[in-house]
């Protein structure tokens, strides 16, 4: 009669393996009087350097060998990060189901004997491994099923696996930043709250509360971006930025308030350098998009650490390398003309120091701030008329004032006569004052 396959007992361990190289299936053998006698993991060791077959598993299961005798009677605690691919524990697990089929009180599973001998890290550390090779990839994804089920049987929060995959040991802890998305076991981890939060509704939580706890939002983002860097970290680390993010927007935390945790206040010249300002940008953006009534924070955020001229001057210098290029550009399109109240534009004094400073660098092309200012608000007439408005009130009158000489200066350039000149104002005392100081400057000049 022919003999039971050893694989017989087919679950989707013993299925996964079959694809393993190096498991064969033996043809059993007729066991001695000694084998019959010999007791305990010390004779499955003997018959291990061997053959293994249906008749043996039976005789192990009926002198009561667990499946941890057979287990260190493998010798498969010697496999090390190479267990998945060990023909060995084809064995072990056609062993455990036998045990567990004639020991139903009794019953284990293949992630409760590995985790035994390995630990919760080093098992968790060996499955990733695993899921990357060709040989072993199935199986490892089997086993990380039944160890994520086995943890939320034993009610595991994610905060109690983080600690079990030592994922909160870092030494020394002066590189902490850097430490945590390189650890073996993060990519599990990652996964586990999900599972939990589905299977316990009532006691939800996030990768980033867990997170949250154990750093400071400015210490987080620098990991973050750092591990933002490496290619196999992106998308964990896009999906715990997006938690946060969400987080601050849904406690209106205020971009000026971000831009301080951060730490970007004490960035200096060299702010379009750091990767921080970049995230805070996106942050701005964003936090402006959902509360619409808000006023765009990124340039009032900038103008309360820099002064006018020095953030143009630095806006212009980004522009010109390529690595901060994208982003002084991102800046410099907040410099786009308000439609209305102009002078009262926080963002005007900015944009007609850019202007100088844009015509300070670049010899061959040049902007005319009165000429632009001119076609944008809608030609002589209607420009002149707003800075005849502005010039009425106290806290625009000088800059107003000081717009009317240089547009004084143009007319000239461009030969207007006084009787042009004439059609563009009005017939009240500050039209006159205007009218006035052109003829005198008109005559002077011609």
């Amino acid at each position: 009669m022919a003999t039971p396959d050893i694989l017989a007992f087919a679950d989707p361990y013993t299925e996964a393996l079959h694809d393993v190289p190096g498991v064969r299936l033996l043809r059993a053998h007729k066991l001695t009087d000694n084998e019959e006698r010999t007791t305990g993991a010390a004779a499955i060791e003997s018959m291990v350097k061997s053959t293994i077959t249906t008749e043996q598993l039976e005789a192990w299961l009926k002198r009561g060998d667990t499946v941890d005798d057979v287990f260190k009677a493998l010798h498969l605690q010697k496999a090390g990060d190479a267990l998945l691919d060990n023909p060995q524990l084809s064995v072990l697990i056609n062993y455990m189901n036998r045990f567990n089929t004639a020991n139903p009180t009794k019953k284990t599973s293949v992630v409760a004997a590995l985790t035994a001998h390995y630990g919760d890290q080093r098992l968790t550390k060996i499955i990733e491994a695993a899921t990357k090779s060709p040989t072993s990839s199935k199986m490892a994804k089997h086993l990380q099923t039944e160890q994520v089920q086995r943890w939320l049987t034993d009610k595991k929060t994610p905060e109690d696996v983080f600690g079990l995959l030592k994922l909160n040991k870092f030494w020394p802890l002066s590189w902490i930043s850097s430490d945590l998305f390189n650890k073996p076991g993060l990519t599990t981890w990652i996964r586990y709250p999900d599972d939990f939060n589905e299977a316990n509704p009532e006691q939800k939580t996030t990768l980033l509360s867990i997170l949250s706890a154990r750093y400071s939002d400015k210490t987080l983002v620098n990991m973050l971006i750092e591990a933002n860097n490496v290619r196999s970290t992106s998308t964990i680390v896009k999906r715990i930025q997006a938690e946060q993010t969400r987080l601050w927007l849904d406690n209106k935390v205020a971009p000026a308030d971000i831009f301080k945790t951060l730490n970007l206040n004490k960035a200096g010249d060299k702010i379009f350098e750091n990767p921080l300002f970049s995230a805070w940008i996106n942050y701005a953006d964003e936090f402006h998009l959902m509360h619409s009534d808000t006023q765009l924070a990124t340039m009032p955020t900038l103008l309360t650490h820099y002064n006018d001229r020095k953030l143009s001057s630095m806006i212009m210098a980004a522009v010109e390398i390529p690595s901060t290029k994208t982003l002084a550009e991102r800046v410099q399109s907040e410099l786009q003309l308000p439609t209305n109240k102009l002078l009262e534009n926080p963002l005007f004094p900015v944009w007609t120091k850019y202007v100088a400073y844009y015509n300070s660098m670049n010899f061959k092309t040049k902007y005319d701030l009165i000429a632009t200012l001119t076609y944008y608000y809608g030609g002589d007439r209607e420009f002149t008329k707003m800075l005849m408005a502005a010039v009425k009130e106290p806290n625009t009158n000088k800059l107003a004032t000081e717009l009317q000489d240089l547009q004084i200066a143009r007319w000239i350039s461009k030969k207007y006569s006084p009787a042009q000149v004439s059609t563009f104002l009005g017939a009240d005392d500050a039209s006159r004052i205007l009218y006035k100081r052109y003829v005198a400057t008109y005559n002077g000049q011609y």
